[in-house]
């Protein structure tokens, strides 16, 4: 059978395909959810859903891939997570957008991971993944604002909300012929030490103050990324006004904000010890989430797009804050601990923050967010503290 023979091509064409239906779908998701009547706690409830079922089928998946075939999971993955999300824009109560996004999450669980395992068995070269991972960000950047910006599109031209989660299916779909005819590869004799990964991550975590420090912080962090990334599209909407077919367009142009943010960073780390860059910009985006709670659409409109400058540079740092401090030899099952506990707080935190916006409103919940996120720069600060 024929096959493409250039890797860094079938990779980077599947991770642009990938991210432009990401981003067309969640462009209107949230309000779309919100004009058939869920509840935000409904709506965090949907993501909670989601993570559960992502971590239940993470682990052993990547596994199967690695026995099997990278991109043979890969493919079934996405076209199980395609058919969530098709079966998700024909939903229109509770249970068939929970079974739909349940769905999502196993698809997602079973894909995660395997098409970066390909190419770096693929390639088998440190410089050229360096590189190749280094121009997907750039590719991503480009995915994101387009699939915005067409979602904004469909929305103006058919005055439906849920047509681009529609269309983002099929096109998800088609990266899947690109990974059938892409030479695959495969691991060796795998187990499932899940329990032993989380001990010895856990325990390594434990006995290092400023890493333990930095979770932490992270912990404190979800509150405010959770009241800002998934709750402000109804909040800027429904609640301040702005036109719903335009939302789109914003976030296209939020999204160009995140690259120049990276690029941004880029240029302060030759000045600035990149531990003060975290602690200020974690200060900062904390601010910004607490001034989200006046009800000023411009204002509104202005903390976002300094948000999405500031997040990339805050999760830039933090990471090679952790991997300054992970010995190599503990670096993989600290690494998936990590993970493993963070995701678990995006399984408990959505539906909490739906419930504060439910019970208390808008401005109540994004001062909370604020708070926590305030709390989690005192970690960062003993952290900063503990390596001197």
């Amino acid at each position: 059978m024929w096959r493409l023979r250039n890797h860094e091509f079938s990779y980077l064409a599947i991770s642009f395909l990938i991210s432009f239906s990401l981003q067309l779908m969640g462009a209107y998701l949230i309000l779309w959810f919100y004009s058939i009547g869920l509840s935000f706690v409904e709506i965090g409830l949907v993501t909670s859903i989601y993570m559960i079922l992502t971590l239940l089928v993470d682990i052993p998946s990547s596994a199967l891939a690695d026995k099997y075939g990278r991109l043979k999971i890969f493919s079934m993955g996405i076209l199980i997570y395609s058919m969530g999300l098709i079966g998700l824009s024909f939903s229109s109560s509770p249970f068939p957008v929970f079974l739909s996004y349940g769905i999502m999450g196993i698809g997602l669980g079973i894909y995660s991971n395997t098409l970066e395992a390909w190419i770096v068995d693929s390639l088998n070269s440190r410089e050229k993944v360096a590189i190749l991972f280094s121009r997907q960000q750039t590719v991503n950047g480009i995915a994101g604002f387009l699939g915005n910006a067409l979602a904004s599109v469909l929305v103006f031209l058919y005055h439906k909300l849920n047509f681009p989660i529609l269309m983002s299916g099929f096109i998800m779909l088609s990266s899947i012929f690109i990974a059938l005819f892409s030479r695959d590869n495969r691991g060796g004799k795998t187990t499932l030490p899940t329990l032993k990964i989380m001990k010895e991550g856990v325990k390594y975590v434990l006995s290092k103050r400023p890493l333990l420090a930095l979770l932490v912080s992270s912990i404190f962090m979800v509150f405010p990324l959770v009241a800002w990334m998934q709750f402000v599209s109804p909040y800027v909407v429904n609640i301040l006004g702005f036109p719903q077919r335009y939302w789109g367009f914003i976030l296209s142009a939020y999204f160009l904000t995140v690259a120049l943010g990276g690029y941004i960073n880029e240029k302060l780390l030759k000045r600035v010890n990149y531990k003060l860059i975290t602690i200020f910009s974690v200060f900062l985006l904390s601010l910004f989430v607490l001034v989200l709670s006046i009800d000023n659409l411009t204002l509104v409109l202005l903390l976002l797009f300094g948000l999405s400058l500031i997040y990339p540079i805050r999760s830039s740092n933090i990471i090679s804050w952790e991997n300054e401090l992970i010995s190599s030899n503990y670096r993989a099952t600290t690494l998936s601990s990590i993970s493993f506990i963070i995701r678990i707080m995006y399984v408990l935190v959505p539906p909490l923050i739906g419930y504060l916006i439910d019970a208390y409103g808008y401005s109540i919940t994004y001062i909370t967010a604020g708070i926590f996120s305030l709390i989690g720069v005192i970690p960062l600060v003993i952290a900063y503290e503990s390596g001197k």
